[in-house]
């Protein structure tokens, strides 16, 4: 079999917003480049997307080493976190749905003749081939001949509307057990003695870790009126 080398990125400034992917296959001397654009659409999808794109593009059953910055592809594939979503059925621990499922269903179709390797590697660290990846994603995102994500859903709140207490943030997940995570707004916003709160945290709808984010942190002006 052919040993083939797939390097992949993908954007969305802002998430969601406009995007795009960049795809480099390396096969001996051979080298393809490939990019789209999309009117509105998540990081998330262009990453997977990118991936799906690379593989489809072979013509036959190749040994594959796919390399992405992206934790969301690589975490889902290498930590088997694929295999769980297919056997309940598309659903989550919480009972949310997983995201992204037409593009999964797409990619186990693209990944079936293939022996595939997925490695994940820092994203701007200067590696070549990913750079590259992510010039063709940046400049797909900004043209003007963008193209429809059908399968792209917009958040229940819509876009410029105020978030709920517990709404969904786009596509991310969790960091320990892959769940999405949801923005909450605390009861309370500081305690006696504090000199900064956090106006909303994330928290994981599934292990319940919390986070709190640097954009939310918010400082107390001396005489505490906030809060």
């Amino acid at each position: 079999m052919a040993h083939v080398y797939i390097y992949t990125d993908g954007a969305a400034s802002p998430n969601p917003g406009p995007g795009g992917y960049g795809v480099v296959l390396l096969y001996g001397k051979h080298r393809k480049e490939l990019s789209c654009g999309f009117v509105r659409t998540t990081n998330n999808r262009m990453e997977l997307l990118a991936v799906i794109t690379g593989l489809e593009s072979l013509k036959r059953a190749c040994q594959v080493t796919i390399y992405s910055d992206s934790r969301y592809v690589c975490d889902a594939v290498n930590k088997k976190r694929l295999d769980k979503w297919q056997l309940n059925r598309w659903r989550l621990s919480s009972g949310h749905d997983v995201k992204n499922v037409d593009l999964w269903k797409r990619f186990l179709v693209a990944s079936q003749p293939h022996e595939i390797r997925l490695c994940w590697i820092k994203g701007h660290s200067g590696t070549p081939e990913n750079e590259r990846c992510d010039g063709l994603a940046t400049q797909a995102s900004r043209q003007r001949d963008r193209n429809e994500d059908d399968g792209f859903v917009e958040d229940a709140a819509g876009p410029g509307k105020a978030f709920h207490p517990k709404q969904r943030v786009g596509d991310e997940v969790c960091r320990k057990c892959g769940s999405p995570v949801e923005r909450c707004v605390p009861s309370r916003k500081r305690k006696r003695g504090q000199t900064y709160y956090y106006e909303w945290y994330l928290r994981c709808t599934g292990c319940r870790t919390m986070y709190m984010v640097d954009e939310a942190k918010r400082a107390i002006p001396a005489d505490g009126t906030a809060g």
